[in-house]
């Protein structure tokens, strides 16, 4: 009897959600490494023995020529958690992209991405109800997530629209410094 099936056989909304729950446990395993393993060995190598001897005096390089991965590079500035990817369904395209574009413009998050015909099954009511709804991608600033929340409530076409937001651990640290550059602080989006 054959427990797994392939992922060509997902559709596609299971493949995304799958997808989604790879990215948490790597992000997991990446901000929580186990306990046995020693910090010495959570190092990445990027050059060659000859270009070791020529970059030797790399600060961030020890002699195998490897950094450890916490070391910041210039450019690196990301704080574990400062940014989250929040999620809200929508009931429509036009409702989903009329959020987005707002959630951008008043500069809530850096980035929105709308996923088409996830299908949704809950309870509401006391009655299962199952229905095609549109996912928006939320990317912003964790400090930004009550704002956004209150923005959705208030613009939302459900009347207990779906606001679930998650830290991110790790990333690339280029896109994470966007979303910085890109949504301003509470503070700064006040004056």
């Amino acid at each position: 009897m054959q427990y797994r099936i392939s992922a060509s056989c997902l559709p596609f909304r299971w493949s995304l959600v799958r997808n989604l729950l790879i990215a948490a446990s790597v992000t997991t395993a990446i901000a929580n490494p186990p306990a046995f393993a020693a910090a010495s060995s959570r190092k990445s190598c990027f050059s060659s023995s000859a270009a070791n001897s020529s970059s030797s005096s790399n600060s961030n390089s020890n002699s195998s020529g490897c950094s450890k991965m916490g070391d910041q590079q210039p450019g690196n500035t990301y704080q574990s958690g400062s940014s989250s990817v929040a999620f809200v369904t929508t009931p429509d395209r036009e409702s989903a992209r009329k959020l987005a574009r707002s959630i951008v413009e008043l500069k809530l998050a850096a980035c929105v991405n709308i996923v088409s015909q996830v299908e949704s099954i809950y309870m509401w009511e006391g009655v299962i109800s199952e229905d095609p709804e549109y996912l928006l991608m939320i990317k912003t600033r964790t400090s930004r997530i009550d704002d956004l929340s209150k923005f959705i409530r208030e613009n939302h076409p459900y009347s207990v629209a779906e606001v679930i937001a998650l830290p991110i651990q790790n990333g690339n640290p280029p896109y994470l410094d966007w979303i910085a550059q890109t949504v301003p602080t509470r503070a700064e989006s006040k004056d």
